[in-house]
Formats: structure tokens, sequence, C-alpha cells
């Protein structure tokens, strides 16, 4: 993965909420590295590592969110 000169937790939802999971976990990784013991950053790697109904239901509703987004864009270019 390409240098990130902001780690945010901001920066892991953006690309949750792109799609972009490996990216996001990416993000937790590192900021877990930097604040080890914070609960939300082990909750979210979790989320994203594990094979568990939550990571179904984020990558359908980042699915669906993405074609919203999409939706949005195509009325916005009218």
């Amino acid at each position: 993965m390409e240098k990130l000169k902001i780690l945010s937790a901001t920066l892991a939802e953006i690309y949750l909420r792109q799609g972009h999971l490996d990216k996001a976990k990416d993000v937790y990784e590192r900021l877990l590295a930097r604040e080890k013991g914070n609960s939300f950053y082990q909750e979210r790697l979790m989320l994203l590592t594990g094979e568990t109904p939550g990571k179904r239901r984020l990558r359908i509703l980042t699915s669906i969110l993405r074609t919203i987004e999409e939706k949005r864009d195509e009325r916005a270019t009218l």
C-alpha cells in the first residue's frame, strides 16, 4: 500500500464506505499499532478480518451505499 501521511479512523471508514476493505483493514492495523489497546480499532479489525455475519452485512451495505451514491451522481449530472 502507498505510504499514508495521515492515518485516522475517518480515513478507514471512508475506505469502508467505498468498498476498499483491504485498505480499511491496513489503516486500522496501523492505528492499532500506534494505539495498542484501542478497543474501537480492535473491534473494527475483528469485523474486517473475521468470517462473521457482520462482515457479510458490511459488504452488502457497502454495495448498497455505492449504488445509492452512483445514482445520486447520475442525477447530479442531468
